[in-house]
């Protein structure tokens, strides 16, 4: 069998049959879909169960594991030659799969793959990730280098070198986690297409949820796992760099976060953890694309990243200038 198809469920029972179908009804066939379901309690294994193609195998879990759990018996229970990735309430385009197990086939270095994604619902908007295994590493301390969802596996790569989620990690963020783990030991690469749909909602696990704590936990544990001191100093800088703020940045929060992201780069040098030309330039674009944030906190921040940055462009001083207008300009509430 080349796939496994694997849904982990929890209480998605008003989208589960519109996601199964975009797979059972797409053009590619040699697959099997395992449907974990984590204990559910709106009917979601219900709705299951009713489904009588061949080709699903449902899992039920008798307690609840969280996101990490359930994949974790669905990797387990994979018998493709690739796994692919899904979430309950997402939907796949049509040659998603066929389009996946061809690009895997042609990169027999590639553990893992993936593609952009739309999302729908609340949200409108698509998501790119890094084509290339360079780019893809130098993401990993600034986000996920693959969208879960819409993944791909090689399951000799999970087999050989054991890996599974902890599950200790967070509920949010684990496949973060995971993707740092699996770096070790295989390449990575996208796939430049829409090749899955991706709900946006309220049955989303990280919906209303804080985004910064959230953030706090899974940089403990990706830095921990990756042996890179991260002080509590140094954690909130890197939540700034990824545009999450503890508090407002100041001048000196700019100038400390500079020196941090330049104690980065020194230590990749040192260590090799990311290839070093494609980490430099993921550095870098964290950094450029801070400015635009900092100018409604104070012109003294913006300002000092573009001294820090010895570059003073035109469109950068008129947004500027045009940030501070508008608040000088806008009536305060009393």
């Amino acid at each position: 069998m080349r796939v496994t198809v694997l849904i982990p469920v929890y209480n998605k029972a008003p989208f589960l049959k519109a996601c199964l179908d975009s797979v059972l009804n797409g053009p590619f066939q040699d697959l099997e879909v395992v449907a974990v379901d984590d204990a559910s309690t709106d009917g979601s294994l219900a709705v299951l169960r009713a489904i009588s193609d061949p080709r699903l195998r449902v899992i039920a879990l008798d307690r609840n594991l969280g996101p990490a759990g359930a994949a974790n018996r669905g990797l387990d229970e994979a018998r493709g030659e690739y796994i692919v990735r899904l979430d309950a309430d997402d939907l796949i385009v049509p040659d998603r799969i066929v389009r996946q197990v061809a690009y895997m086939d042609a990169h027999p270095e590639v553990g893992a793959s993936g593609s952009a994604l739309t999302l729908f619902g609340a949200t409108d908007v698509t998501w790119r990730f890094p084509l290339g295994n360079e780019e893809a590493q130098a993401q990993l301390l600034f986000g996920v280098p693959v969208s879960q969802g819409a993944s791909i596996l090689r399951r000799s790569v999970i087999e050989q070198h054991h890996l599974r989620y902890d599950t200790g990690w967070p509920r949010v963020g684990e496949d973060w986690l995971f993707w740092a783990r699996m770096s070790r030991f295989t390449a990575f690469g996208n796939l430049p297409e829409v090749l899955t749909l991706y709900r946006r909602g309220e049955q989303n696990i990280s919906h209303g949820r804080d985004k910064v704590k959230d953030h706090e936990v899974i940089l403990r544990a990706l830095f921990s796992d990756l042996d890179i001191p991260l002080t509590d100093e140094r954690l909130e800088l890197h939540l700034m760099a990824l545009k999450l703020f503890r508090r407002p940045p100041t001048v000196e929060r700019v100038k400390a976060l500079r020196a941090w992201l330049d104690d980065l780069l020194a230590m990749n040098a040192a260590r090799g953890l990311f290839p070093r030309e494609a980490f430099a330039r993921r550095v870098e674009r964290a950094w450029s694309e801070l400015f635009h944030y900092l100018p409604k906190y104070g012109v003294g921040a913006a300002f000092v990243h573009m001294r820090l940055s010895r570059s003073y462009p035109w469109d950068r001083v008129s947004y500027l200038v045009k940030v501070r207008l508008r608040a000088l300009l806008t009536p305060r509430s009393s």
